[in-house]
Formats: structure tokens, C-alpha cells, sequence
């Protein structure tokens, strides 16, 4: 693949990916709001810890489906050669790691770096989220004293 079209598929992957992340995390904050009205009667720390659960969990998901739609596109593209494989190096890309154990070849090397821009820029997305999920969970923390 050339370097314009590894450009472009990766650009355009990133952005599918970054917008599903938003989406899912955007999507769950109703979910978070029902729940939190339905244990209302539970105690204080309870509600956070089911409701910060949730949060995580939700944050799990979106992460989870990012690395699985990686791998599958580096399966489907040939640039290696078993699902294992694939998901290693998506996993491995995606969060920055990079061991370097298994190495594309030129043809896919640029695009495959648009795996590591997703997991930089929708771990950040999910930082700000847990960060605002704790500031609306524990008020108190969040106001300078």
C-alpha cells in the first residue's frame, strides 16, 4: 500500500474509532444516571463504587473494541498471518508498548501507527471522563479548600 493510502486508511480508522469511543462513553452516561437514581437507597459509598464500576467498565468496552477492530483489519489486510497474532500487535500498538517483536512491513509500517495515535487519544478521552465521573461522584475532592 502506498504511503498516501496508508495515510488515508489510517487516518480514516482512527477517526472511526475515536468517534465509536466517544459515542460509547457519551452513551453510557444516561445508563449511569439511571442506575445511580435506581440505588439511590443504598449507601453513599455503595451508589460510587456501582456507579465508578460502571465507568471503568464502560471505559473496558470501548477499549476492547478498538483493539479487536485493529486486529481484525491487520488480519484482513495480510499483514500477519493468525487472529492471535493480530490482536497481539493491535493490543501491543494500541497502548504504546511496542516490544517490537513483530514488525510490519513497509507496505502497512505507517498505517499501523495510527493504532498507537487511537490508543493515545481515546485514553486521554477516557481520562477526562474518569476524571469528571470522580469530580460529580466526590464533589468535595474536586474544590480547593
Amino acid at each position: 500500500m502506498s504511503t498516501s493510502l496508508q495515510i488515508l486508511f489510517g487516518s480514516a480508522l482512527l477517526t472511526a474509532c475515536a468517534l465509536l469511543h466517544v459515542a460509547i462513553v457519551a452513551g453510557s452516561i444516561p445508563l449511569m444516571k439511571r442506575l445511580a437514581q435506581r440505588i439511590e437507597h443504598m449507601r453513599r459509598n455503595m451508589r460510587r463504587g456501582l456507579v465508578l464500576s460502571l465507568g471503568v467498565l464502560i471505559i473496558l468496552l470501548a477499549h476492547t473494541v478498538q483493539v479487536w477492530t485493529w486486529a481484525f483489519v491487520f488480519l484482513l489486510s495480510a499483514a500477519l498471518t493468525t487472529f492471535a497474532e493480530s490482536f497481539y500487535f493491535a493490543m501491543v500498538t494500541y497502548t504504546t508498548l511496542g516490544y517490537g517483536d513483530l514488525i510490519l512491513g513497509e507496505s502497512l509500517r505507517i498505517f499501523a501507527t495510527f493504532a498507537a495515535v487511537t490508543g493515545l487519544l481515546t485514553f486521554g478521552i477516557s481520562t477526562a471522563f474518569l476524571i469528571s465521573l470522580l469530580s460529580n461522584l466526590f464533589p468535595s475532592m474536586s474544590t480547593p479548600s
